[in-house]
């Protein structure tokens, strides 16, 4: 019989820090958009005897967009984003971290919150005056 993995809940989703500049034409100008991602997870153990365990996930997203007629026309935006997960007080450290180095667990929790940050970070690149419709909401 398999065992049962603890299960995290999604208690909090947060924008951390962004910031963006599109100083280039705003009408009609082709652009090619680059975006990088970068995602990390930790574990944090209660300080507090009795308290939950809490696992976040941090996602940093940036684009680059360069206009297609001229190179040094650029627009960018970046986005830090923390989703926490907490579990039930019964679940101890001993049983978490080995599912960390679980790349199906981690994808679970990182997969809860990518579309959250995506979504922000499209609306953000449009009111810039950018096309993000392209952009995937969830993991590809």
């Amino acid at each position: 019989m398999e065992a049962v993995k603890p299960r995290a809940v999604l208690r909090s989703f947060r924008a951390l820090a962004f910031h963006g500049e599109n100083r280039g034409e705003a009408t009609g100008t082709e652009m090619r958009m680059d975006v990088q991602q970068d995602i990390e997870l930790g574990l944090a153990v209660p300080s507090i005897p009795g308290g939950p365990l809490q696992v976040s996930v941090l996602i940093k997203l940036k684009a680059t967009a360069t206009s297609e007629k001229d190179a040094k026309d650029q627009a960018t935006f970046a986005g830090d984003y923390e989703a926490k997960f907490y579990y039930g007080t019964e679940v101890a450290e001993d049983q978490v971290a080995p599912l960390m180095d679980d790349s199906e667990y981690q994808y679970v929790l990182v997969a809860q919150a990518f579309p959250l940050a995506m979504t922000h970070f499209r609306r953000e690149l449009q009111a810039l005056g950018l096309d993000a419709r392209q952009l995937p909401l969830g993991l590809q």
